[in-house]
C-alpha cells in the first residue's frame, strides 16, 4: 500500500494543474480606462500576484476574466488591495536553498504587477511574493522604490566549506532610507521582517516627518494572504459495476464473468482542502455488496479434492486520494480525483457445487486486488452537490504475463452522487441582528 501511495503522489507531482475552489466576495474593481465596477471577486487568497482576477457583477451570473494589465486596482471588502504597478523587484533574492550562490548578487528589474498595497498615502507600502522570497517595497516623496526582500547567500570559511548567510539588511535599509527622521531610525531598529514590523517603521515617518503629519492609511491588518485548511464533509451514494473475469479454465461450468450487474453502494466522504483551495485531500468510506468466485481444497478418501466455490459478501472500501477543481459560471466546478483504495469483505455467504465442504482448506473470500494505476474520477460540482464517475482497475490473478499482472483487465465502475453536510467552510458567517 505504501509503494502505491508513493507512486500516486509522484504523478501528482509530475503533474501542473490551475485548478481552484470558487469562493466570490463583495469587492471592486478600477479598470485601466477608469471605469470602476462593483460586484463579486472571486478571492483565491493570494499569496503570489494574482495572474487573472474572476468577477461578476452579481451573485449567480457570468463570470468575467481580467488579466492584470486591464486594470488598476483590485479591492475586496474583507481588506485586501492590490494596485498595479510598475516596481523594481531583485530577482536573486531567494532562500530557496538549490538556487543560493556566492556572495549576494543582486539582479533588479521592473516588474508591472498586481502588488499588494499595505499602506496607502504620501508614501506607499507594497508587498510582493515571489517563489522563495518575500519583498516589501516602500516610496516616499522624492525619493526612488526602496526592495527589501528576504534572501541567504553562500561564503566560503576558512575550513574550505561554505557558510549559509543571512543577507536580508532590511533594518539597515530603512535606516539609510529613512535617515532624516529620527522617529524612524528608531523604529527601524527593532522592527520584524513582517507587514506590521516594516509598517510600523512607515508610519513613524508618515506621522512625525512627513509634510502632511498623519498616520497612512493601513490595510495590514486585513491583509492576510493565506487561509488555514478546511474540511467538507458529507454522505455519498450510487450504483457500483464490477467487471471479474471467471478464469478457471475450464474446470467451473460458468466461464464469463462473476459479477456482472449493478449493485448499490452508500458512504461517506471527506474533502480537506489546502489553504490555497487548488486542491484537496479526499477520504471515502463506503459499502456494497458483490459476488465471486475461488477455489476450495478438501480431501477425499486420502486424496486432494477441488471444489469452485461461488460467494456473496459485504465489500468495505476506503479511499484515499487528491482532488483537483476547475471553475464554471454560477459556482459550479468540474473536479478530477486520483486515489487508491484498500478493500476487505464482510460476512461472507458460501456455497459449493460440492455440497459440504467438510475437511476444505483455507481460502480466501477476496474482492480483488488494485492495480498500480489509481483510481481515476471525474465529477460536476454545485453548491452542495456532487455528481461523479470513477473507474478502477484490478490485477488479472491468472494473468500470462507482467503487464496483466501490473494492469488487469477487471475494473470496477462507479456512478454516485455526493450531499455536502454542514456549512461551507468558506461562507462568510451571518452577522448577530442587533439588539
Amino acid at each position: 500500500m505504501l509503494s502505491r501511495l508513493l507512486f500516486l503522489f509522484l504523478v501528482i507531482g509530475s503533474i501542473s494543474y490551475r485548478s481552484h475552489a470558487q469562493v466570490y466576495e463583495p469587492g471592486l474593481l478600477v479598470r485601466s480606462n477608469g471605469d470602476t465596477l462593483r460586484g463579486e471577486i472571486e478571492n483565491e487568497f493570494w499569496e503570489e500576484p494574482p495572474v487573472f482576477i474572476r468577477f461578476r457583477p452579481a451573485a449567480g451570473s457570468a463570470s468575467e476574466l481580467f488579466k492584470p494589465r486591464q486594470l488598476r486596482a483590485v479591492v475586496l471588502t474583507t481588506g485586501r488591495y492590490f494596485r498595479y504597478e510598475a516596481l523594481p523587484i531583485d530577482h536573486a533574492a531567494t532562500t530557496q536553498l538549490a538556487n543560493l550562490q556566492n556572495l549576494n548578487p543582486t539582479d533588479v528589474r521592473v516588474d508591472t504587477l498586481l502588488a499588494e498595497v499595505l499602506l496607502e498615502g504620501p508614501v506607499m507600502l507594497w508587498r510582493v511574493v515571489r517563489p522563495g522570497s518575500t519583498h516589501y517595497l516602500v516610496r516616499r516623496p522624492g525619493q526612488p522604490v526602496l526592495d527589501m526582500a528576504e534572501r541567504r547567500f553562500l561564503r566560503e570559511n576558512p575550513a574550505g566549506g561554505r557558510a549559509l548567510l543571512d543577507g536580508n539588511n532590511y533594518r539597515g535599509q530603512l535606516g539609510v532610507y529613512f535617515g532624516d527622521c529620527p522617529a524612524a531610525t528608531a523604529a527601524a531598529e527593532n522592527a520584524p521582517f513582517t507587514a506590521a514590523g516594516v509598517a510600523a517603521v512607515v508610519q513613524s515617518y508618515a506621522q512625525a516627518c512627513s509634510p502632511a503629519r498623519a498616520p497612512l492609511r493601513s490595510w495590514v491588518a486585513q491583509a492576510a494572504p493565506r487561509r488555514r485548511m478546511a474540511v467538507q464533509g458529507g454522505v455519498v451514494a450510487g450504483l457500483r459495476y464490477n467487471h471479474f473475469k471467471d478464469e478457471f479454465d475450464g474446470l467451473s461450468q460458468t466461464k464469463g464473468c462473476a459479477d456482472c450487474r449493478p449493485r448499490p453502494y452508500a458512504g461517506l466522504y471527506a474533502d480537506l482542502f489546502l489553504p490555497s483551495r487548488t486542491a484537496a485531500l479526499y477520504g471515502e468510506l463506503s459499502m456494497s455488496t458483490f459476488s465471486n468466485r475461488n477455489f476450495a481444497y478438501y480431501q477425499v478418501n486420502s486424496s486432494a479434492a477441488y471444489s469452485v466455490v461461488e460467494y456473496r459478501a459485504w465489500l468495505l472500501s476506503a479511499r484515499l486520494g487528491l482532488r483537483f477543481f476547475f471553475p464554471l459560471p454560477h459556482e459550479r466546478q468540474w473536479l478530477v480525483s486520483a486515489s487508491y483504495e484498500l478493500n476487505k469483505t464482510l460476512w461472507p455467504s458460501i456455497t459449493s457445487a460440492a455440497g459440504s465442504l467438510t475437511g476444505a482448506g483455507t481460502y480466501e473470500a477476496g474482492y480483488g486486488r488494485p492495480s498500480l494505476l489509481p483510481n481515476l474520477g471525474l465529477g460536476w460540482r454545485t453548491r452542495r452537490l456532487t455528481l461523479g464517475l470513477d473507474g478502477q482497475l484490478y490485477i488479472s490473478e491468472n494473468g500470462g504475463n507482467s503487464f496483466s499482472q501490473l494492469i488487469g483487465t477487471n475494473y470496477a465502475i462507479r456512478v454516485g452522487v455526493a450531499y455536502r453536510l454542514g456549512h461551507h467552510p468558506d461562507a462568510k458567517k451571518p452577522e448577530a441582528a442587533p439588539q
